[in-house]
């Protein structure tokens, strides 16, 4: 993940519902995985690993996460499992042969939380975080330029 990617992913969280940090955990699972895939065919076996543990990392972030009191928690937490245990073997063969596949589940549990977070009026989960405001502007050049005010 570049340095811009986590720093978008940051500024995404800071102002971000429960649900919505659920969605924004889905997208750096999906953005690892595709890491695994781009350095596979680049024949970087190091960072294939890297990038599938820290997916795997997040997905235990998840599970662990779960309130086992809700029935949905027993179907996620199946999911969750069946998608480590994938991730798991592809490390073991430093090859994410199961990437896609584990995409395609995470992509599906992303729509559906999307699609849910809406209805999430807990309201923020960092309440001291600043308030970000992104804009675009004119430079002297008459180039664009984005701005970031804090």
């Amino acid at each position: 993940m570049t340095k811009e990617e986590i720093k978008e992913f940051s500024l995404r969280i800071a102002d971000s519902s429960k649900t919505e940090l659920v969605v924004i955990t889905y997208d750096i699972i999906i953005n690892y995985i595709d890491g695994a895939i781009k350095a596979y065919e680049e024949e970087e076996l190091e960072n294939v690993v890297f990038n599938l543990q820290k997916a795997k990392q997040f997905v235990n972030n998840l599970s662990s996460c779960l309130d086992l009191n809700v029935g949905i928690s027993h179907e996620l937490l199946r999911i969750y499992i069946y998608v480590n245990n994938c991730l798991v073997k592809d490390i073991v063969k430093r090859n994410p042969a199961n990437g896609e596949n584990v995409k395609r589940i995470i992509s599906k549990l992303r729509n559906s939380y999307n699609e849910i977070s809406p209805l999430d009026h807990s309201g923020k989960v960092m309440k001291n975080s600043e308030q970000v405001y992104v804009g675009y502007t004119y430079g002297r050049t008459s180039t664009l330029n984005e701005v970031v005010v804090r």
